[in-house]
């Protein structure tokens, strides 16, 4: 028995203490600043010419694309006409991913990495409002309405059809679309009013590793001379880490010959949209940084690695410090940005399960 507690502690010590610096874990800054696939297209007067203005250009349009992320619509106007020798401070690395030059031309794709520090210390500087708190995804249940027929998991959906082919979401809470399993007609019949149903989708979100479902209904109709499209968008999101529902409407309207595919494009960036900036603005945080005594719990040396790994992956999180432990339990020391309840959202997130009141971390069960 004294031989595998021995054993025990001396795996401990080395995962633990030199897979960190100094017993003090600086944390990753994670993919919300790192910014990748951005498309630049450049000629000018030689290709290394191109290449130079196409490398300033990237880092502009991944900056942008990054505060568009984490900021309120409404704050992001501040930053608009920011200069790009300001950008050009926060950047970290540059990756090419792919290129193609010619004598005039640079074409390529890029990665940008941004210093979350720096970033989110001009953020605060300007009192521009953010949040770097992922959520995990919802399952969206995209149901077409016209001629007064109802459809979700047909092939015949066009809206279901948008999502699944285009259902990469790089905003802070993603959107998943599922595929249309037999057990997922057995938990939602869009033929029955969606309170009908309520009772199945906490189970149908558990099925796929979801934290809510975001119903999305698109009802197509005509006005009375049927020379105009209307698109009425409802939304409901039905969160079960919260028990909190949200709702939205809203509306698209077009002349019937200028119909196109593009419409239901729109439609889900409008969803899109609708679903991050209720996000954000429930989970807006302050740059300020606040320490925390953390108790962790675990029952074996695969589960604190996996909570180690995770605290090191959360954005939120700027440090830790590990400061005791033993076979189940170990105290932590961490630096974080805004208070405890969004450090508590921010765990649950993860699938981490943090107590308030004793200040105690463990794996949801």
């Amino acid at each position: 028995m004294k031989y595998k507690y021995i054993k025990f502690f001396i795996i401990i010590f080395f995962i633990t203490f030199f897979s960190s610096k100094n017993l003090i874990s600086e944390v990753s800054e994670e993919k919300i600043f790192e910014v990748k696939n951005i498309s630049v297209e450049v000629e000018s007067t030689s290709s290394s010419k191109a290449k130079e203005i196409a490398l300033l250009e990237a880092q502009e349009k991944g900056f942008k694309n990054l505060l568009r992320k984490i900021l309120l619509e409404t704050e992001y106007e501040k930053i608009e006409s920011i200069n790009i020798e300001k950008i050009l401070g926060f950047v970290e690395s540059i990756e090419v991913q792919n290129e193609k030059t010619s004598s005039s031309k640079y074409i390529g794709t890029l990665a940008i990495k941004f210093s979350e520090n720096k970033v989110l210390k001009y953020l605060s500087q300007n009192n521009i409002k953010f949040t770097i708190i992922k959520s995990k995804p919802l399952l969206i249940l995209p149901i077409y309405k016209f001629a007064g027929v109802t459809y979700l998991w047909e092939k015949k959906n066009i809206w279901r059809n948008v999502w699944i082919d285009k259902s990469k979401n790089s905003g802070l809470i993603p959107i998943k679309s599922s595929e249309g399993k037999f057990k997922d007609f057995i938990y939602f019949n869009p033929d029955k009013a969606v309170k009908k149903n309520l009772n199945n989708l906490e189970l149908l979100a558990k099925s796929h590793n979801t934290t809510g479902v975001l119903i999305a209904i698109l009802k197509k109709k005509y006005n009375r001379d049927k020379s105009k499209m209307l698109f009425n968008l409802n939304l409901s999101i039905h969160r079960f880490d919260d028990n909190e529902t949200i709702k939205h409407e809203d509306i698209i309207e077009i002349y019937t010959n200028e119909y196109s595919d593009n419409v239901l494009d729109d439609a889900k960036i409008k969803v899109e949209q609708f679903v991050n900036q209720q996000w954000k603005t429930a989970n807006i945080i302050t740059s300020q940084k606040k320490f925390q005594k953390i108790t962790v719990l675990f029952n074996n040396l695969n589960e604190w690695i996996d909570i180690k790994k995770t605290i090191s992956d959360m954005s939120i999180i700027d440090k830790y410090n590990v400061k005791k432990f033993s076979h189940n339990k170990a105290t932590i020391f961490l630096s974080f940005s805004g208070n405890l309840n969004q450090l508590k959202v921010a765990f649950k997130q993860s699938d981490l399960d943090f107590n308030i009141n004793d200040n105690k971390l463990n794996l949801l069960k």
